[in-house]
């Protein structure tokens, strides 16, 4: 039986900006870097990594991601306070990343909500399951 997911890989157009994004402004620890092939971060708490390489071959120019087709919608990932969230709605605000705000889900729980420089759409979440603890 599975234990948890291994990797997340995404497709992205600048390995660079990438870099900019997921490791200066996300602060996800680097895990890999092999330069203008792919990098790896670890997502922290979990044994899950992310990994980012640039667009296959045949990719068309100025392309991005779209929930709007079949596949991938967002990614969502758990934080353990809304402190962390407000910190986070900071960071992307010093770096000019749009962002919804924290504001609360329709099951309940704070979120942000913010896409990365290829669109991807991103939340993070206040896991109550932690802050109760």
């Amino acid at each position: 039986m599975p234990s948890g997911f291994h990797h997340i890989t995404l497709n992205v157009r600048d390995l660079d900006r990438a870099r900019h994004f997921y490791g200066e402004i996300l602060a996800l620890p680097a895990d890999q870097d092999f330069p203008g092939e792919k990098l790896r971060y670890r997502v922290p708490g979990t044994d899950t990594r992310l990994v980012l390489k640039p667009p296959l071959p045949g990719t068309p120019d100025g392309d991005r991601f779209s929930e709007h087709r079949i596949g991938l919608d967002h990614i969502a990932l758990g934080v353990a306070s809304r402190e962390e969230l407000e910190h986070l709605v900071e960071t992307l605000d010093t770096h000019h990343v749009e962002h919804s705000g924290v504001h609360h889900d329709r099951m309940g729980p704070a979120m942000v909500t913010f896409r990365d420089p290829d669109n991807y759409q991103w939340e993070y979440f206040e896991d109550v399951s932690q802050s109760n603890q």
